[in-house]
């Protein structure tokens, strides 16, 4: 490489790198920017916090029924126990006279058993609740079993046990699938939402700024110094700075209290994995469609008109959410799935939320990284052909067919 050469290539990269530093300072370093930062930081943490509120609550309800028992049939109490077990009902059993059951009756307790253990009486306020009438009804039989069990010489808690276990063992046919609204759909959504977010705000951010400077006439001043290309390359670097700067605060934002807190405990999931994916197809994902926007934008010259560019591809961005969103989590192996997920428009949504749901293998993930790293350089054609006519076009909006031909 000649002298000459090496002190283009720097001046390029020193001309991009002033473009980026510029885009960084005016779009995250305003007081507007930080301040709406700061308030979904606070919206974030303390919505994990609330979550995990009310999780804790769920989980520390109270027993579905209280029940108590006289004297008489204190024998009654393990059979209750296993029948409201098997039931998937909580039982609260308290020992108590038919003298404290009766105010209690009016209160909290469900119902109150008296009497012969085979044949008891059950005290309730007005209406007997069927679910626990039938958890009674259980144990009273399992009883009567289990003394029958004793009078013919066995062992009752043996055969309780065996009672117990007997019954059909329901097995799927589909074979062991991920429950579609379990915790890997609130990952995936979580996921793709915030990468959706971070890649809506990037693409406005570059159409505005070129429009903004279309319209006051910088872009000329600017293009004085420097090429079209290296300006288009330094307002995609600094707001791709800024953008993955977001994603990562937001995401951590996130992942961080929900780690404090205990909230993904259990969770057969990999989080540190599923957010370095969400960043890797952020990065990806990002080229491609800031491209478009950026080239794109330069076909209007006024801000009234930035809708009709953006509205397209922020159509194109939404399609492959709302499928990730229902068509993979539903079926994450079919094979319109696998071949969707291939297509660089798609790929940054469908691809990690099929890795949460496990329907992604490896040679699939490098095959649409490596779809998406080709598909770059064609985009880079187009968006800096386009560029290159538009953004010094005035008057009115250009037509992106006569943009191609210059």
């Amino acid at each position: 490489m000649s002298t000459q050469d090496r002190t283009s290539r720097n001046s390029t990269f020193a001309n991009i790198g002033m473009v980026a530093r510029r885009e960084i300072k005016a779009r995250f370093l305003t007081k507007a920017n930080l301040i709406s930062l700061a308030v979904m930081l606070v919206v974030i943490v303390a919505g994990v916090f609330v979550l995990d509120y009310f999780a804790g609550r769920e989980g520390d309800d109270g027993p579905d029924f209280t029940v108590g028992v006289d004297q008489s049939v204190a024998d009654l109490t393990p059979q209750l126990e296993a029948a409201g077990l098997a039931l998937g009902t909580t039982l609260e059993i308290e020992p108590m006279t038919q003298a404290e059951a009766e105010p209690a009756l009016a209160e909290d307790l469900d119902a109150f058993l008296v009497g012969d253990p085979s044949r008891p009486e059950m005290l309730v306020e007005e209406d007997a609740d069927q679910e626990l009438l039938a958890i009674v009804s259980g144990a009273v039989q399992a009883h009567v079993l289990a003394d029958q069990v004793i009078d013919l010489g066995g062992d009752p808690a043996a055969f309780n046990a065996e009672l117990a276990s007997a019954g059909p063992q329901v097995v799927s046919s589909s074979g062991d699938e991920a429950d579609q609204f379990g915790p890997e759909y609130l990952v995936a959504i979580v996921a793709i939402s915030l990468l959706l977010f971070s890649l809506i705000s990037a693409g406005s951010l570059i159409a505005v700024g070129v429009v903004e400077e279309k319209t006051s006439r910088v872009v000329e001043i600017l293009l004085s110094t420097i090429r079209p290309a290296e300006l288009l390359a330094g307002k995609i670097l600094g707001i791709g700075v800024v953008s993955l700067g977001q994603v990562v605060i937001l995401g951590a934002a996130a992942t961080i209290p929900a780690a404090m807190t205990g909230l993904f405990d259990g969770f057969e999931i990999d989080l540190g994995w599923t957010m370095l994916l969400v960043v890797l197809w952020f990065l990806l994902g990002y080229l491609i469609f800031s491209l478009l926007f950026g080239g794109f934008a330069a076909l209007v010259s006024r801000q009234e008109e930035i809708g009709a560019v953006t509205t397209p591809l922020t159509f194109l961005m939404f399609v492959p959410f709302y499928l990730a969103m229902f068509m993979v989590t539903a079926n994450p192996d079919s094979t319109l799935v696998k071949v969707l997920s291939q297509i660089p428009f798609f790929s940054p949504f469908m691809m990690p939320v099929r890795d949460v749901y496990g329907g992604v293998q490896t040679w699939e993930m490098a095959l649409a990284f490596g779809i998406a790293i080709a598909t770059v350089p064609v985009l880079v054609w187009i968006a800096g052909r386009v560029y290159r006519r538009g953004v010094l076009h005035t008057g009115g909006r250009m037509k992106l067919t006569e943009a191609l031909r210059g």
